[in-house]
């Protein structure tokens, strides 16, 4: 399985590069297509996937042809997700995931490349990397980015939420590590969502949360804790480095989603890019939830192909 090591974060990062569309299409973890080189001429376009998701989250992006022959498609598992994998932290925050996928992408070697962001997680990570890489980011798109910070309440409440699946791990409880039906409820609603379009979607997160942080090294409450942690107690990007953005910034949310990404999150994400070229568009898909990329992938990447085309010819 294709790893970029990056020695000094002590780091394994998982990643997926051009596969064959039509491959990726039925792609599992245990069953990825292989990587293919560069395409000459053809600009990057880098995916950064919503909390407890992975590179497979791709796969009606990575299948679609409108994509696939018009941009180098990439996409990894970020730090604590899919089979990414490091030593202990201490601390962490969607900042530090940023300088991990940053990483990445330096060792990759790629000269110049495009973000779409999904989720609170995907979202903020791209946010942070377009300020810190304005050399190298030629366009950001922000899909159902949530608030750039939760609130006090929401924090304290998801504190209390992030106990829960812990029972088990750390020598408390069975010692399984296994994660309680009821804390999954509570961690897919948040990273998730109750749309009832995502249904199929949300079991298959629960399916994967058990499988990649229920047993095995998941005994361990390292990896989710961070996770989940430094998600909802992130904090927002500072006004004075997204003022810096100079490429062109798209937000994209589902018009049914008032919870996680409600136009007024939007709002703020939009009024931080003060510079962005041509001004900060928000469009919304109705009908959509949160994550649109599960939802509607035809309408989300059509919108990506038409901005992309336009933001880079217009360089």
């Amino acid at each position: 399985m294709p790893f970029k090591r990056i020695d000094y974060r002590d780091l394994d990062m998982f990643y997926v590069w051009n596969p064959d569309p039509s491959e990726f299409l039925t792609a599992t973890h245990d069953n990825l297509p292989q990587s293919h080189p560069l395409k000459e001429g053809l600009p990057v376009l880098v995916f950064i996937h919503a909390a407890a998701a992975n590179v497979t989250s791709w796969r009606q992006q990575m299948g679609d042809p409108r994509l696939a022959t018009q941009f180098n498609l990439f996409a990894m598992d970020c730090r604590f997700n899919g089979f990414s994998k490091g030593g202990e932290r201490a601390q962490h925050t969607l900042e530090n995931s940023a300088e991990c996928v940053m990483a990445t992408l330096d060792e990759m070697g790629f000269p110049a490349y495009s973000l779409y962001g999904e989720g609170v997680h995907g979202g903020n990570i791209a946010s942070w990397i377009a300020v810190k890489r304005p050399e190298k980011v030629q366009a950001l798109l922000l899909a159902s980015p949530g608030f750039p910070s939760e609130p006090p309440h929401v924090v304290e409440m998801l504190r209390e939420v992030e106990t829960a699946p812990l029972v088990n791990k750390d020598g408390r409880g069975d010692k399984s590590g296994t994660l309680p039906p009821e804390a999954l409820d509570d961690i897919c609603a948040y990273f998730i969502g109750g749309h009832e379009r995502l249904t199929a979607h949300r079991e298959a997160m629960k399916e994967r949360l058990q499988e990649r942080y229920g047993s095995g090294v998941g005994v361990s409450s390292h990896d989710i804790g961070w996770l989940f942690r430094a998600v909802y107690d992130r904090k927002p990007v500072p006004q004075e480095l997204t003022a810096t953005v100079i490429c062109p910034v798209l937000i994209l949310r589902g018009a049914d989603d008032r919870v996680v990404c409600p136009v007024d999150a939007c709002e703020q994400w939009a009024s931080m890019f003060v510079n962005a070229r041509g001004g900060v568009s928000i469009h919304a898909i109705v009908g959509a939830p949160g994550l649109i990329s599960l939802s509607d992938a035809n309408i989300v990447n059509r919108i990506i192909a038409q901005f992309l085309q336009r933001s880079l010819t217009a360089r």
